[in-house]
Parts: C-alpha cells; sequence; structure tokens
C-alpha cells in the first residue's frame, strides 16, 4: 500500500499536462488545455486537462482522472505499475513496507533494466548496420519491394542484422555488456566446439518487437537474398526466425505493433488483428493503425486478455488461406473466452492483407472491414460452404455446436441455430438443434449477471441550471464558499445532488482550506451529479473571485423565487397526504409554514419588475 500523501506528492510533482502531451496533441484553451481524446474516436476535441487541479476529463465519453488514472488507461497497466513509473518520473521515492521483498523486486526490475538496455543497443547496431555494412541496402531493398515507405521503416526501428558470424558480439562486448546478459536475452548463441559465442541473426531483415509499454523485449528477422556472387555466413533456415523466449520475452503475451498503435487503439474503440509483419507495417501504413500482430502463434489467452484492456472489439484479418481459417477458429476460442466480441474480413483466396493493400488499396480494405461478419455467423457461413454431402453437412453442424455453446445471449443463440438450418438446407430445426446439442463438448453454463460493486448508480436526472451554474462558480472559485451569500445558496438548493457538492465543498475547505480535485471526486463517489463535477472540474469558467461574488448576488433573489415555488409545491403534496391518513395536528402544521411563505412572497411582491405577480403564481399552490 501506498500512502495517500506519497501520491499526492506524485500528482503534484508530475506535469500532467506534459504526460498527456505524449499521447495527445494538446493546445491551451483558457485556462485548461483540451485535444482529441485518446480513449474514443472522436473529430471535435472534447478532452481536456486543467493543470492547477491536475486532473483530465473528456466530455464526449466521459473518461476522467488524474495521473494514476491516464496512465492504467493509455498503458492498460495496473496501479502499483503506474505509481511506480510516475514515482521514479517524479523522482518520488515511494517507502519500503517489507524490505526483503522490496529488495527482491528492485534486483528483478534492475535485471530487467539491463536486460532492456541491451536489446535497445541491438536495435541501434541493426539500424546502423543499414548504412555502414555493404550488404545492408539489401534489407532496404526488402521493404520498398513490398512498398513499405522508409518513413514507416524508420517508426517501426527496422535495421539489419550483418552477414558475419559475430558482428553483434563484438560490438556489444566494445559496450561492456556481459556475454551471459547478451545470451539471455536470445542475441547470441555459444558456440559449440568451443568457447565464444556467434550471433543468432544473421543477413536478416530485423523487426524490433516491444511489449505494451514500449520497451524493446524482442526481435524477429526475416532471412535475405544474397545477391549474386556474394558470400556470407547467412542461413539457409526458415525465412523468419524470432527471439527465443527468455526474461523480456514470452511470445504468447507480445503483440507487435500494439505499443504503436495504443493510442489508436483506445480511440477507434477496435483493434484489427493480423498475422505478419510485413502486414502490421503496410496497415499502419495504410492508416490502420490500431492493427496489431501475434508473433508467429495463434492468438493466445494472455494477448487476448491483453487485447481487452485495451480494446472493446476484435476484427480479424487473416490470410484468405486455409492457415487464415484456421486462425479465425483458434481466435474465436479465445475471444469468447474473455468476453470479447469480433468480426471478420473476408480477403480473396491466396491474399494476404499486405498484397490486398498493395493491389486493391485503403479504401477497398475499409469497405471489406466495414461490411465484416460476425465471427459466428462467419463461422456457420465458412462450415456451410465446405460441407456437400449430407454426412459433411451433419458432422460440420456438430462441429458448429462448440461454437455456440459459447453464445451467451440466448437470442442470439437462437438465430444462429436458425442460420444454421437454412445455411445448411435443413428445414427441421429441432433436428438441428439436437446435432449442436450432440456436438457440443459440455453444456454452456448459464452467467448470472453481477451488481457492479459498489451496487447499481443511481440514474442521472437534469440538474436545475440555475442552481447548477451557481454551485459551478464555487467549484470554480471554492474561496467563495465562506460568503453569507454562499451560505445563503446553500439554504436554498432543491437538487439533493447539488446539495451534496456544495456541502463537500464547505468541509474541504474547512477541513483542509481548499478544494483538492481528488478529495472531491472521492465526497462524490456514487453522486449522479458526479459526470458533471468531472467536466466542470476539467473546464472551469470563472477565475475572478469578483466577478463570481457578483454572480451568486445577481442569482439569489431568482433562486429566493424559485425555492419558494418549490417549496409550497412540496408543502402541498406533504399536506395532502398528512390529511389523507388522518394526521390532523401535521397538517395543521404544514398549513401554517405555507401560510407564511406565501405572506413573505407577497411582502417581496412590488420589487420583482417583470415578475411582479409572483404571488399569484405562488397562490396555486394554496391548499
Amino acid at each position: 500500500m501506498i500512502s495517500e500523501a506519497v501520491l499526492a506528492e506524485i500528482r503534484e510533482r508530475v506535469d500532467i499536462v506534459a504526460l498527456i502531451g505524449e499521447f495527445v496533441r494538446l493546445k491551451k484553451s483558457g485556462v485548461s488545455f483540451k485535444g482529441l481524446c485518446p480513449f474514443h474516436n472522436e473529430k471535435t476535441p472534447s478532452f481536456y486537462v486543467h493543470p492547477r487541479r491536475r486532473f483530465f476529463h473528456c466530455f464526449g465519453c466521459q473518461a476522467s482522472g488524474d495521473v494514476f488514472s491516464f496512465l492504467m488507461r493509455a498503458e492498460g497497466i495496473s496501479f502499483p505499475e503506474a505509481a511506480r513509473l510516475l514515482a521514479a518520473r517524479a523522482g518520488v521515492e515511494i517507502p519500503v513496507e517489507d524490505p526483503e521483498r522490496d529488495a527482491a523486486q528492485r534486483r528483478e526490475r534492475q535485471r530487467e533494466e539491463r536486460y532492456a538496455a541491451i536489446t535497445e543497443a541491438a536495435a541501434g547496431y541493426f539500424i546502423s548496420q543499414l548504412d555502414e555494412h555493404p550488404l545492408g541496402a539489401t534489407a532496404v531493398e526488402a521493404w520498398r519491394a513490398r512498398e513499405i515507405r522508409d518513413e514507416t521503416a524508420r517508426a517501426f526501428r527496422l535495421g539489419y542484422a550483418p552477414a558475419a558470424w559475430d558482428g553483434l558480439v563484438g560490438f556489444l562486448r566494445q559496450q561492456g555488456w556481459s556475454p551471459s546478459d547478451v545470451e539471455a536475452v536470445g542475441l547470441i548463441v555459444p558456440r559449440r566446439g568451443g568457447s565464444g559465442y556467434y550471433d543468432r541473426f544473421r543477413h536478416r531483415l530485423m523487426f524490433p518487437i516491444t511489449d505494451h509499454q514500449g520497451r524493446i523485449v524482442a526481435f524477429s528477422g526475416r532471412l535475405l537474398d544474397l545477391p549474386p556472387g556474394a558470400k556470407a555466413p547467412t542461413e539457409s533456415g526458415a525465412k523468419y526466425i524470432n527471439s527465443p523466449e527468455g526474461p523480456l520475452y514470452s511470445k504468447g503475451r507480445v503483440l507487435f505493433g500494439l505499443y504503436e498503435g495504443r493510442v489508436s487503439i483506445r480511440r477507434e474503440g477496435w483493434v484489427l488483428l493480423c498475422e505478419g509483419n510485413f502486414d502490421l507495417l503496410a496497415l499502419h501504413q495504410a492508416g490502420f493503425s490500431n492493427a496489431v500482430a501475434p508473433m508467429g502463434t495463434a492468438l493466445t489467452l494472455d494477448q487476448g486478455k491483453l487485447l481487452k484492456r485495451f480494446a472493446e472489439r476484435a476484427v480479424l484479418l487473416f490470410d484468405g488461406d486455409a492457415a487464415g481459417r484456421r486462425a479465425v477458429r483458434a481466435a474465436f476460442d479465445v475471444l469468447a473466452r474473455v468476453g470479447m466480441p469480433a468480426q471478420v474480413v473476408t480477403l480473396p483466396a491466396g491474399a494476404d492483407p499486405d498484397l490486398f493493400l498493395r493491389q486493391e488499396g485503403a479504401g477497398a480494405l475499409r469497405a471489406r472491414i466495414d461490411a465484416a461478419k460476425g465471427i459466428v455467423e462467419h463461422l456457420i457461413d465458412e462450415a456451410a460452404a465446405s460441407a456437400r454431402s449430407a454426412s459433411d453437412k451433419a458432422r460440420a453442424i456438430a462441429r458448429l455446436g462448440a461454437v455456440l455453446v459459447k453464445v451467451d445471449n440466448p437470442v442470439e443463440a437462437r438465430l444462429y441455430v436458425e442460420r444454421i438450418a437454412q445455411k445448411f438446407g435443413v428445414g427441421d430445426v429441432e433436428a438441428v438443434r439436437r446435432q449442436l446439442r450432440k456436438g457440443a463438448r459440455g453444456r454452456r453454463e448459464e452467467v448470472v449477471a453481477e451488481t457492479p460493486p459498489g451496487g447499481r448508480s443511481s440514474p442521472e436526472r437534469p440538474l436545475p441550471p440555475l442552481e447548477r451554474d451557481l454551485v459551478g462558480v464555487l467549484l470554480d472559485l471554492p474561496g467563495l464558499i465562506e460568503s453569507p451569500e454562499a451560505r445563503k445558496i446553500g439554504e436554498l438548493l432543491t437538487s439533493p445532488e447539488l446539495r451534496a457538492i456544495f456541502q463537500a465543498i464547505s468541509v474541504l475547505v474547512e477541513e483542509r482550506g481548499g478544494v483538492e480535485t481528488q478529495a472531491l471526486l472521492a465526497e462524490a463517489e456514487g453522486n449522479p451529479a458526479l459526470g458533471w463535477v468531472r467536466g466542470r472540474l476539467a473546464r472551469p469558467e470563472h477565475e475572478d473571485e469578483r466577478g463570481g461574488l457578483e454572480q451568486l448576488r445577481a442569482a439569489l433573489p431568482v433562486l429566493e423565487r424559485k425555492w419558494l415555488r418549490h417549496r409550497l409545491a412540496v408543502l402541498k403534496r406533504e399536506i395532502l397526504a398528512a390529511q389523507a391518513a388522518g394526521d390532523d395536528a401535521l397538517a395543521a402544521r404544514l398549513r401554517a409554514e405555507h401560510v407564511a411563505l406565501l405572506h413573505s412572497a407577497r411582502k417581496k411582491k412590488g420589487s420583482r419588475g417583470k415578475d411582479g405577480d409572483e404571488s399569484s403564481r405562488f397562490e396555486d399552490h394554496g391548499a
């Protein structure tokens, strides 16, 4: 646990505008900054950052919070991770509670930082070899042949692994890195016949692979052709080889392009899942910067969970061959387990995204994405298209049972059963249902909807505009809360939501001498007006206390009249309820209050101007 005092110090030291500015292009707007929200797709900026309050809020998707919540959402990390990263950024030391555990964690972090520094140095080396090695041009030619522009290659830091046994070995030795550490991250291999090491990657186009935090954790190397007559220690192995798994890299937990595309994925709300390295680069280059790719493996559960942290749905864009069809079926199992809706883009037979973009263009691909079927519909249609004989159809329907058992919505499941019957040409829907049950491996478990922690929030209702504006003045200028005008306003508020916000401001000013944003938001938790509070904190409207006080004074007479009307209406209802219950004493007390309020209204009648006929309106509430 990190104390609130330490968290407050981190908030104070971290420049929230500078932090968010690394993800969002911000422009000054009054006392705030605004830009396009990184968490949903929008064309008009509705995302505001308030530097003094150290707070952000989006008026579009309602995302809001401080530096911790922003980094957690933007990077898909936990609170402890965000706190540690921001503490390091701010130069704040987090106190140690368990010295032994902290020492072990510190050693682990130091080891990871050392390994990450090695992979970073290797990436720099591979980039330098594009120009320095005689064969470096072959890597450039390889990406240009696929119509990948040089600026795209630079953005993804593509490089060249020299056609030499120990080029990287010698470079990292000169940099002072331990060979055992370099071996641990999979860049070099021990020689079989004696001491020493040789480079794992030789004469390959190198793709650095980053984790979702931007650290280079591995490399993917594509074998290049040697120019005619050239001789060099290259490999005759697979076209692509990837770094072996190690302390930094687990291929089932990393997605190529996720770090580069994370802001776009958040903004779009969906992720485009492809397969190959060049597919990924071509998609980003064509404007589909929300694309990611697994690293030479079918989508894993860990990768599915990682995607779920960044996106609401997935669109699968795999090759139009048998391997691509198998990848769709495997992805369905994973995405269904993590509860992520998915669609499938169908490409022509033999085409991959890179080739399709080169031949048809980004517009044609966008049209196919827009027309993509839901993944269950796709699997049904694919199974029906491949089944010819009656026995083929029976087996295909049975296999679909394992798909439908993962569909939680009973209405959707029923519609899918009818679609299967139609696609397979079976008139007896009940027979199809029996075959699906036969093929299902396990019974579909019922999902019990749970109430969110803390219970259901109260439904939002419109806030009275005048009361909202006056409480807004006090949010902007909390120093006015102790003025006689503000105290009077507190007595006249009819909205229970705004009264609660008013009381929270009063308490914070009395106890802390001011309003700290996070403390106020904590006080307002569960209040239906919380969304409005967040928006007002991010985009204040008043800076001048004198002008704010004048606004309070000018509004008081109007607020008093509105409160009188409201109170008279309430009293009328209460009098009728007391009479219906036979409580004559209570009814008499309420009538006395009603008469007193009417008398007060008549006394003020003469000074209303246009509103001078106020008492006649009050009379309508008589009991």
